[in-house]
């Protein structure tokens, strides 16, 4: 068999999307995002186990730390991630809304002012 490679193209990865790393059906930050609302269930777990039984204390605390991580993880707002869609938020409201004016638009200006003469 005789292959005629006269033409070879290289291209580029593909790297629009994360490589889902961990298990082929998330990438680390998703995972991250997991075992953190894990832990937060686990630490609300164990200062509600001190006040309650421990089977009350479970069914408490394990919402919101799961749906928390849940969110995070595979959540998207318009495209992004729902961590980084709040922080572009966060920046878009930090901005100064007051936009500059000079008062120029309509003032008369004198012969040295101008630039092209």
């Amino acid at each position: 068999m005789l292959f005629y490679m006269s033409n070879i193209y290289k291209v580029s990865a593909d790297t629009s999307e994360k490589e889902k790393a961990v298990g082929g059906i998330m990438t680390f930050s998703q995972a991250g995002w997991l075992i953190s609302g894990i832990g937060l269930s686990g630490v609300l777990f164990i200062g509600l186990a001190q006040f309650l039984s421990p089977f009350l204390a479970l069914v408490i605390a394990a919402p919101p730390g799961t749906g928390i991580g849940l969110i995070f993880a595979f959540y998207k707002k318009e495209e992004l991630p729902f961590c980084t869609y709040l922080m572009y938020l966060h920046k878009f409201k930090k901005k100064n809304k007051q936009l500059v004016n000079t008062l120029n638009y309509g003032k008369k200006f004198a012969k040295e002012d101008e630039l092209f003469t």
